[in-house]
């Protein structure tokens, strides 16, 4: 009987909302950074404005994107990929419920659709950094059982 030694790796249910999150957050960097002024296409935006320039908004947003795209990408391959994943997925809620606020317009008591959008991304980051979280406990208890009982080494003659 031939075994083939792999990686150790952790799957537990679906990542989809944590990419449609961390992918939504490229898009929002990628759309603040294309040539144009987003934040002059409504008096909304100048909340936005106030608080930094919209290229600094663009990098910030990427950033985090970024950072959530290569934690799922290598989801399981290392231990620490469940903490990283349930830090960035808060991070990611914060961002969105702030962007929440700041697309509310108070004077008129509206919510409009920029804030529940932003708003329904905050509860779907909520939702990912909870999964995340509990995979932080799979995730060591299979590293665990890994480091106590390693897999055999394969002979030189089944070596790819």
């Amino acid at each position: 009987m031939r075994s083939i030694r792999s990686i150790p790796t952790v799957f537990t249910p679906s990542r989809a909302l944590e990419w449609h999150c961390a992918g939504t957050d490229a898009l929002i960097a990628l759309t603040l950074a294309l040539p144009g002024k987003t934040f002059s296409t409504g008096a909304v935006w100048d909340r936005f404005a106030a608080i930094m320039p919209e290229s600094e908004w663009a990098v910030l947003i990427g950033a985090i994107a970024i950072v959530r795209i290569a934690a799922l990408a290598i989801n399981g391959h290392w231990r620490q990929t469940p903490l990283l994943r349930a830090i960035t997925a808060l991070i990611g809620a914060t961002l969105h419920a702030y962007i929440a606020v700041l697309f509310w317009v108070p004077r008129i008591g509206a919510f409009g659709i920029g804030a529940a959008f932003s708003a329904a991304l905050a509860v779907s980051d909520i939702r990912s950094a909870f999964r995340a979280g509990r995979d932080i406990v799979v995730a060591g208890r299979v590293f665990a059982m890994l480091e106590a009982s390693p897999p055999a080494p394969m002979p030189r003659s089944f070596a790819p």
